[in-house]
C-alpha cells in the first residue's frame, strides 16, 4: 500500500525555487528591499533551512515580492505559511475571511498603523454601485454610519479588490462626507487598493458619524456587488444602478459566509426586481460574511 505523500513544505518550496531561479540571496534581498520590504540575507538563509518561518504579520508583504521574483504563481508561500503551525487563515486572522487578499490588506493596514479589531464598527452601510452602457462598473457610493468602541479613534480602512483581467489601472477614492483620504496603497499585480480614511476629529467611545466616499475605478464588465461584513450590522443596503441601455434580465440577492471559499454554496438567494434602472435589496441585523447583489445580462 502506497503512502500518501506528504504535504509541502515551505523551507522546501522556496528552496527549489530559489535554486530554479539561478538568484543569490544577495540579488533577492536587493531585489526585496528595491521593492520596499527589506530583509536580511540571514533571514532569508534561516527560511531556506526551515529555522524559523515568515509568519509576522509584516512578513507577508515580502512573501508576496518574493512569490513575484521567484516566478511563483500567487498564494504559493503565503499558503504554506498559514497552514504551517495547523492553524486555518480564520484562526490566524479573524477578520481576512471576508476581506479581499485577506493577508496582504492586513499587512498594508498593520504598516498604516490602523488597528481593526475594537476600535470602530459599522452600523449601516449602504452601497450604490454604478454601471454603465456597456454592463461596466465605474463607480461604487458607500455610505456609511460609524460608531467608535474606543476613544481617540479618527481613521478606518478601506480595501477594494479590483476585477480579474480588468484596466490594471488604480481606482480613485475621494471622500465626499465625514471623512477624507490619508493613505493609500496600491497592489496593481493583485488588483488591490487600501485607503485609510481620515475623520474630521477624534470621535469619544460610542459616538456615531456619518461617513461618505466614492470610489472610481477603470471601467470593467460587472456582474456582482459583494459587501463585507465583520461584525453584526444593523443594516446592510447593497445597489446596482444601470444604464437605461444596459439593464440585466435577472437580479439575485445572496450571502456567503467568506470571499475566500469559492466552493461554499450561497444562502439566502432571492431574485431582485429591476425598476427605474436600479435594484436595491435591504437586509438587517446581518451576522459577519458577504452581503451582494449578482445578476446576469441575458
Amino acid at each position: 500500500m502506497n503512502e500518501p505523500a506528504a504535504p509541502p513544505v515551505f523551507s522546501e518550496v522556496l528552496s527549489r525555487a530559489v535554486q530554479a531561479r539561478g538568484l543569490s540571496l544577495d540579488r533577492i534581498r536587493a531585489r526585496l528591499e528595491a521593492a520596499g520590504v527589506p530583509v536580511s540575507n540571514a533571514t532569508l538563509s534561516y527560511w531556506q533551512s526551515g529555522r524559523s518561518l515568515p509568519t509576522r504579520a509584516r512578513s507577508l508583504r515580502t512573501l508576496v515580492e518574493l512569490e513575484t521574483i521567484l516566478q511563483l504563481e500567487p498564494g504559493t508561500l503565503i499558503e504554506l505559511i498559514r497552514t504551517a503551525d495547523g492553524r486555518t487563515r480564520h484562526q490566524l486572522f479573524a477578520w481576512q475571511t471576508v476581506v479581499p487578499s485577506g493577508e496582504l490588506a492586513e499587512q498594508i493596514i498593520a504598516e498604516m498603523g490602523i488597528e481593526v479589531n475594537g476600535r470602530i464598527s459599522r452600523v449601516t452601510t449602504h452601497d450604490t454601485l454604478t454601471i454603465d452602457a456597456e454592463g461596466r462598473e465605474i463607480s461604487q457610493l458607500t455610505r456609511q454610519v460609524l460608531r467608535a468602541e474606543r476613544s481617540g479613534v479618527q481613521t478606518f480602512p478601506v480595501v477594494i479588490m479590483g476585477e480579474e483581467g480588468g484596466d490594471p489601472g488604480s481606482p480613485e477614492v475621494e471622500g465626499t462626507l465625514g471623512c477624507h483620504v490619508g493613505s493609500l496603497v496600491d497592489v496593481p499585480d493583485r488588483h488591490l487598493t487600501v485607503a485609510e480614511l481620515v475623520l474630521p476629529r477624534p470621535l469619544q467611545r460610542g459616538e456615531l458619524i456619518l461617513t461618505e466616499y466614492l470610489v472610481t475605478m477603470p471601467p470593467v464588465p460587472s456582474e456582482s456587488l459583494r459587501r463585507s461584513v465583520f461584525d453584526q450590522m444593523r443594516e446592510v443596503a447593497p445597489a446596482v444602478l444601470c444604464h437605461p441601455k444596459m439593464l440585466p434580465a435577472s437580479v439575485f440577492s445572496f450571502t456567503r459566509p467568506s470571499l475566500n471559499d469559492p466552493d461554499v454554496p450561497e444562502t439566502d438567494v432571492a431574485p431582485v426586481p429591476v425598476h427605474d434602472n436600479q435594484a436595491q435589496v435591504v437586509k438587517l441585523d446581518v451576522a459577519p460574511g458577504v452581503q451582494g447583489l449578482r445578476w446576469s445580462w441575458q
